[in-house]
């Protein structure tokens, strides 16, 4: 069409259009947009203009925007500015999003570029996609995604945003299967993006898992800030008259209340749909009514119905199109229900204040500290406070009955000897005290972990009980022990030598005494490799041990059982045979029948005879335990894994390799207690700065648990396997490092890599 003609040409076509009705004007500007698009774009410009209504839902109309979309001339080629259209990606209710690639040779990128809807370019529409413009320009955040540039071209306006490569947050979700702390963790990084734009005084109003990309890393991205609106301008009349042109936008499912009901809208609003996500990624489906209810069932429940509970949707048939339940679901009861519920309140008041407050929560959680969505429950609070820092749900058990009741009875297994030297009441009247002080009004507000009651006990112990020795030593035995019940050998090692040399300033060196400090002492020097240090202690107090328990004592076991893993590191391998050799003698008297003690017995049996070279022997002594791997023993279950993992790096070691992919997959075992246990480890670790061949340890047995249970698929595996395999090059040597590859070779034959089994195996050699 000549613009010179433009005006004659609109007023007929206006006129002519005019005088058509609701479908009609439908068809009619469908065909126009066939013959001439431009001349379609300024006869509806003219129409808004005028505020020319086309039928119900105005230039709205849903018949009205897909007629224009139908007829749009293909954008593929199309250049806007310094980039080139390539193919849509998307579209939503202000425009599309195509891909697109840089064109002025400037340099080569990628972006998405978002165009307003053609039937709105030219219209007061526009000024919502210029807000958007503006919106993104404030934002810089890791995981929102940037504006690249932005302009008008073809009577188009558009937005270059980054090209965000990955899958939306459902569907990354449902293929990789993550646990419920790593559903948190995901969570966690779009709340925090969130909040950032609130700090922008931004609010998002259209939070949704299809607005969230996860990237192939694992990282997620927040999209599409197309509603946000701008807390800190005065744009009441043109928000009006924005949603009465494109309607309210909202994702029902996801929408607040407020939302719903056409409410004044705040942050609270994106509380409210970070509550549904959380909610959708611990069940898999929706927390109010079903995902494919009909519109007015949909904000009925919403507006009225309290969310589902977790544990009927546990029994319920999955949602398909959710993100899926994860293995671990059990986890997700109690403290995170309780956040999720909250940030779900219908009124936003009773939400969460702000999402900072909810990230608050969820970090509690993530560190076993009370929620505040549950402050009111002191039972709860209580069971949380000695479980804060225990690795294993034994160690947990442990440590509350030694603190609790006093540490009357001491984690090694002489109890009997002991039972003559227990604690003083003034040393239980100090752990009751230790105890009480765990009040969170005398530490700011928040309940302390049992290593910070610890710590606190340690710091002061210098000036308690100097005018009671006795009294004293008692208490260096506890706080030793129950340190190396809690793997902080590092404390636990100075206790120990101030427990010693208190015994000996109190008694002769043949006093039970003493031997029992000795006998602890060179444990922990065991542990931390420190084989000299715990030769010298142990050694020279055989004789004693027989004299004071009994040559057939559970401590003289115990002795010998420390002393042959010193020897064996010291390259003693006689010295070794000899000690394990009296070890089988006294457990099978001390512990008939007892599978635990026979299979730790074994295990050492097995490492002894692969460091004398003798690796069928080896083998064939792992194999012994083999009936023991189906015991409901709890205290095996740890035990077994280890045993487990010993049989395939003896038949690796012999090689035998036939079958070999089958006996790791057996590995399994029990999956869900050993993704707790492995993942409560690495969890532990990252909290504790423990030595980076320690985390790395514990992150590749939980890779390995993750592949056998699922979780985490074959395809998937060597992204995550390899930055794994390139810590264990740099870090060079060492026994952690070694298990860490076995770990990656587990999980690579489980998974059927074989060249990744080869890659890890061939640093292991």
């Amino acid at each position: 069409m000549d613009q010179r003609d433009d005006r004659p040409q609109l007023h007929d076509l206006l006129r002519e259009v005019q005088a058509l009705q609701g479908a009609q004007r439908t068809t009619w500007l469908e065909a126009l947009a066939q013959r001439d698009a431009a001349a379609a774009q300024r006869v509806v410009a003219a129409l808004a203009d005028a505020s020319t209504q086309l039928g119900p839902g105005g230039l709205a109309s849903p018949d009205l925007r897909s007629a224009l979309d139908r007829a749009e001339p293909a954008l593929a080629g199309l250049r806007l500015g310094a980039w080139v259209l390539q193919h849509k990606i998307g579209q939503g209710g202000m425009g599309e999003v195509w891909q697109a690639r840089r064109a002025d040779g400037l340099y080569q990128a990628e972006a998405a570029i978002k165009l307003l809807r053609s039937d709105l370019a030219l219209v007061p529409l526009a000024l919502r996609f210029a807000r958007e413009r503006a919106v993104l320009g404030r934002l810089n955040h890791p995981a929102i995604a940037r504006l690249l540039d932005a302009g008008v071209a073809e009577q188009r306006a558009y937005l270059v945003l980054e090209l965000v490569h990955g899958q939306p947050l459902a569907e990354h979700v449902r293929q990789h299967c993550p646990t419920v702390g790593q559903r948190v963790a995901l969570l966690l990084r779009i709340a925090e993006a969130v909040d950032y734009a609130h700090a922008q005084l931004i609010v998002h109003r259209d939070l949704k898992p299809n607005n969230v990309m996860v990237t192939a890393d694992g990282q997620a991205k927040l999209l599409d800030f197309g509603l946000a609106a701008l807390l800190d301008d005065d744009q009441a009349d043109t928000e009006g008259e924005l949603t009465r042109q494109t309607g309210r936008g909202l994702t029902l499912g996801y929408a607040a209340p407020e939302q719903i009901t056409g409410a004044a809208t705040g942050t609270t609003a994106d509380v409210f749909a970070l509550g549904v996500m959380l909610f959708e990624l611990l069940s898999g489906t929706l927390p109010f009514g079903q995902r494919h209810d009909n519109r007015q069932a949909a904000e009925h429940a919403v507006l009225h119905d309290e969310p589902h509970r977790l544990n009927e949707l546990a029994q319920a048939r999955p949602d398909n199109a959710g993100p899926g339940r994860p293995a671990d679901g059990w986890r997700a009861r109690g403290d995170l229900e309780a956040i999720a519920a909250k940030a779900l309140r219908k009124r936003p008041d009773q939400r969460y204040a702000n999402v900072q407050a909810l990230i608050d929560d969820l970090q509690r959680w993530q560190h076993h500290r009370p929620v505040s969505a549950r402050r009111d429950d002191w039972r709860h609070r209580s069971s949380l406070f000695l479980r804060r820092h225990a690795v294993l749900a034994g160690a947990s058990a442990l440590l509350t009955l030694t603190l609790a009741a006093g540490l009357a009875a001491t984690t090694w297994q002489w109890r009997r000897a002991e039972a003559a030297n227990r604690s003083s009441d003034a040393v239980t009247r100090y752990l009751t005290g230790l105890l009480a002080s765990a009040n969170p009004e005398l530490h700011g507000g928040q309940v302390p972990s049992v290593l910070q009651l610890l710590d606190e006990s340690r710091l002061e112990l210098d000036g308690k009980f100097a005018d009671d020795p006795a009294t004293r030593q008692r208490l260096l035995e506890v706080l030793s022990r129950t340190y190396m019940v809690l793997n902080r050998f590092d404390h636990a090692l100075p206790l120990g030598e101030q427990w010693l040399a208190l015994a000996r300033q109190r008694h002769d060196e043949d006093d039970p005494a003493v031997l029992l400090a000795r006998l602890s002492l060179g444990q922990v020097h065991q542990i931390m490799g420190n084989h000299d240090a715990a030769i010298a202690l142990l050694e020279p107090i055989g004789p004693a041990l027989a004299k004071r328990f009994g040559a057939d004592s559970e401590a003289v076991r115990q002795q010998q059982f420390v002393l042959a893993a010193d020897y064996m590191h010291s390259n003693r391998p006689d010295d070794a045979q000899r000690a394990l050799e009296r070890v089988r003698v006294l457990t099978e008297q001390l512990h008939p029948g007892d599978e635990f003690e026979q299979a730790d017995y074994l295990n050492n049996l097995g490492v002894l005879r692969r460091r004398q070279g003798r690796l069928a022997e080896a083998l064939a002594v792992v194999r012994q335990t083999r009936p023991m791997w189906t015991s409901p023993n709890p205290k095996l279950a740890l035990q077994v894994l280890v045993l487990r993992r010993a049989e395939i790096t003896l038949q690796i070691d012999n090689g035998e390799f036939d079958g070999l992919a089958a006996e790791a997959a057996h590995l399994q075992g029990h999956p869900a207690d050993e993704l707790r246990l492995r993942q409560a480890l690495v969890d532990t670790a990252l909290r504790d700065g423990v030595a980076p061949a320690t985390l790395l340890l514990h992150r590749a047995e939980l890779l390995r648990a993750q592949v056998r249970s699922g979780q985490v698929s074959p395809a998937a595996l060597p992204g995550l396997a390899q930055p794994l395999l390139a810590e264990a090059a740099a870090l060079g040597g060492g026994a952690r490092r070694g298990h860490s590859l076995l770990a990656l070779v587990d999980a690579a034959l489980a998974a059927d890599h074989a060249t990744l089994a080869a890659d890890a195996l061939a640093q292991l050699r």
